[in-house]
Order: C-alpha cells, then sequence, then structure tokens
C-alpha cells in the first residue's frame, strides 16, 4: 500500500497511508489531512487510489498545488514525487514500509504565498477519528503550534427529528413458511426419493416411444393428459384418458413402468 510522509520543521514526519479511494487535504477540520494554516485553503487538495495508482488533483485552491515544484491540475503520482500544499511538504511512496530521509525537511517548507508572512504557523500533529458506516476512519490532522488556538470542527445543526414509539410485547411470531413448489416424486427404483419440480406451464414425463403424458398448470390448478402410447397413464389406479385427469397432491402416478407422486399444497 502506498503512502504520503508529511514533514514537519520539526525534524519528524507522518505517515498517512493511502488507504481509502479518496483523500482529501485541507484547512477545514473536515478533510482527511487536516493543515489548519492561513496558506492552505479549506479543501485543497484530493488523492483518489484505483489499485496500485494514486492520482492527485488540485480542488481549486488558492495558492496551489506543486508536484517537484510544478504547479498541477492532476497529475498521476510516481515513487518520491514532492508535493507541496501551502507551506507544507509530502513525498509520495509507494512502500508503505519506506522510510524517507530528512533531507526533505530543510528544503521542505517553501514560503507562504502573497503576504502572509508570519501568520502561518508551524504544525505539528494531532490525531483525530470518524467513524463512516460501520467502521471507523483514522483521520490524519495537523493542528497549530503551541502559540495559537487549533482549529475548531464546524458545529452541525442537527435535522434528525425524535420519534417516540411504543413497543408492546406480545407473542413472537411464527416464521413464514417458503412458498410451496409443486413436484412429482419418484416412488421406487434406483431414483426413488428424487424430486422433479414442476417449474413450467407444461411438463412431459414418462418415456418417449412407449408411453408420455402432460402435466399443465393453470394458477393453482394441475392436469395430467395422455400425449403418446397404447395406454393412458394411470392416477390412483384409474387411467387418465381422453381429457386427462385433474391432480391433488398425493395423488400416485404410474407411468412407463414408474411410480410418482404429485406434491404440492397451495
Amino acid at each position: 500500500m502506498s503512502k504520503l510522509v508529511l514533514h514537519l520543521e520539526d525534524g519528524t514526519t507522518l505517515d498517512i497511508p493511502l488507504d481509502h479511494e479518496r483523500i482529501t487535504i485541507g484547512r477545514r477540520a473536515d478533510n482527511d489531512v487536516c493543515l489548519p494554516n492561513l496558506a492552505v485553503s479549506g479543501e485543497h487538495a484530493a488523492v483518489v487510489t484505483i489499485l496500485a495508482d494514486s492520482f492527485l488533483e488540485d480542488l481549486g485552491s488558492t495558492n496551489g498545488t506543486l508536484v517537484n515544484g510544478n504547479a498541477i491540475v492532476k497529475h498521476f503520482l510516481r515513487d518520491h514525487d514532492e508535493i507541496d500544499v501551502g507551506r507544507h511538504k509530502f513525498v509520495y511512496c509507494v512502500d508503505e514500509n519506506e522510510v524517507v530521509s530528512s533531507q526533505y525537511v530543510a528544503r521542505g517548507m517553501r514560503a507562504a504565498a502573497g503576504d502572509l508572512g508570519d501568520q502561518v504557523q508551524v504544525a505539528k500533529p494531532l490525531t483525530r477519528s470518524r467513524r463512516t458506516g460501520g467502521g471507523t476512519r483514522s483521520r490524519t490532522s495537523v493542528g497549530l503550534g503551541k502559540d495559537s488556538e487549533p482549529a475548531k470542527p464546524r458545529a452541525v445543526k442537527s435535522t434528525t427529528t425524535a420519534v417516540r414509539s411504543t413497543l408492546v410485547e406480545g407473542p413472537a411470531e411464527a416464521p413464514i413458511p417458503p412458498a410451496p413448489k409443486p413436484s412429482v416424486k419418484v416412488l421406487a427404483g434406483p431414483q426413488a426419493g428424487r424430486e422433479i419440480p414442476l417449474t413450467k406451464e407444461e411438463t412431459s414425463i414418462g418415456r418417449a416411444g412407449i408411453q408420455v403424458a402432460l402435466i399443465s398448470q393453470a394458477g393453482d390448478a394441475f392436469r395430467l393428459k395422455s400425449i403418446e402410447g397404447n395406454r393412458a397413464p394411470l392416477v390412483n389406479g384409474k387411467p387418465a384418458a381422453g381429457a386427462g385427469v385433474d391432480l391433488s397432491s398425493g395423488d400416485v402416478i404410474e407411468i412407463a413402468g414408474s411410480k410418482l407422486e404429485f406434491v404440492y399444497r397451495p
């Protein structure tokens, strides 16, 4: 996993793992990387990571975002690219275990743009976290120095309306049984116990060239009719001749030397 290494003027560094698809950098407290000083825009830049590739995007900041000294709008990050956001220096590393040399610290803080001068304070690391969805997402934050007040998150007015609910205890509801599925079950022979689901409006059963019948469905009604063979199949021991026989669950069908049970309880 790749990371950003933030270099601070006191010689320390702060690793920022790129473990989310989008990580924002800016002055506002709701950014993933918070740099609360005047040289940084409220929402300054973002790093978008897709699989092993990361892209840096300037979000219309006032002072711009630099990569290796050049202003960018959108940039495909490469190993050891140096990123300037305000007076802060980041180094992009493909390997999260790499230790970046402190050589960047001395030249890592460029002068603030415009006439901000000493208004921009030295930053030091803070640690914050926020919860998103079902898990906790870590947020890397950089606060102000000891002589300045740290930036405070904006108050968010709740728009949630309280709802009073009354719980009435009663007997537990019985589980809803699954919807019945019509089928024919083999009663004898090597395939005894096998169930053949009737999933179509018409299903043929039997043995081609010897004896075949058709089971047709109309709503919850099923009807068996002979369509091939010198003899009609039997339903509960009686021939299903002519227009056929309406089937009820438990009826036994004898056809082509096999016994089948029609199973369906709507």
